[in-house]
């Protein structure tokens, strides 16, 4: 399975903390934050997995962690010489990937969901699948609004809302042709074409009640340390 992961920003709200590396690096106990994501999608993949690292900022760590890293996965790195935007970065990094249907992740999330499964019940769902979180606090992401029925996104709500809900959980199963042909070689926002994507076609979505964590703000990152230290 090809994934890309990407790991290419600049983690601003935690270089407070973690100001000499990229924010999927940070250490949760003495481990990198990032060990526990491979983690994951070696437990689904096994040797299988093809992991693309798509980076930009601080780009030296990632290629020390490719190196030391290679007896456990086959790791790729597709480099973001100048800003691509998170939709440019998944594009740049398909450059990598031979399969049909890639799975694309955020580095700085951890989603304790079976990844094979999502890849495999949404691959016929449509050109573009995203897996939800469940979370007793949409405020700080924004949360999504699902037709019961069907499964498909109608809408992304702005941030600031209250109480639980869902989110996008930063998991995508994407048809590598159908994107190519859908988006520019300019810089883009992929989170922009997603709501674009959900008001004009079908969005699939798999919704989970899984453990969930975003270590991109200091009080998210000292809760991941307690949250994960049963990984560590």
């Amino acid at each position: 399975m090809d994934v890309i992961v990407l790991v290419g920003g600049k983690g601003t709200r935690l270089s407070s903390i973690v100001n000499n590396l990229p924010k999927p690096l940070a250490p949760i106990g003495n481990r990198p934050f990032f060990d526990l994501v491979l983690h994951r999608l070696r437990s689904a993949f096994g040797q299988h997995l093809h992991l693309i690292l798509a980076t930009g900022h601080l780009h030296e760590h990632f290629e020390q962690y490719a190196n030391a890293n290679q007896p456990l996965a086959n790791i790729s790195l597709s480099r973001e010489r100048e800003p691509l935007g998170t939709g440019g970065a998944i594009r740049n990094a398909m450059q990598l990937s031979t399969q049909k249907h890639v799975l694309v992740l955020n580095g700085d999330c951890y989603f304790d969901i079976d990844y094979c499964a999502f890849t495999q019940q949404v691959t016929n769902k449509g050109a573009i699948s995203l897996a939800a979180a469940y979370v007793p606090d949409i405020s700080r992401f924004g949360a999504l609004t699902i037709d019961p029925g069907s499964g498909l996104i109608t809408e992304f709500l702005e941030k600031g809302k209250q109480g639980a809900g869902y989110i996008n959980a930063g998991v995508y199963l994407i048809n590598k042709a159908e994107f190519l042909a859908s988006t520019a070689t300019t810089p883009f926002s992929f989170e922009q074409y997603l709501s674009e994507f959900a008001t004009s076609k079908s969005l699939y979505s798999q919704c989970y009640h899984a453990e969930f964590i975003d270590i991109g703000t200091p009080e998210d990152y000292q809760k991941a340390q307690l949250m994960l230290k049963h990984l560590i």
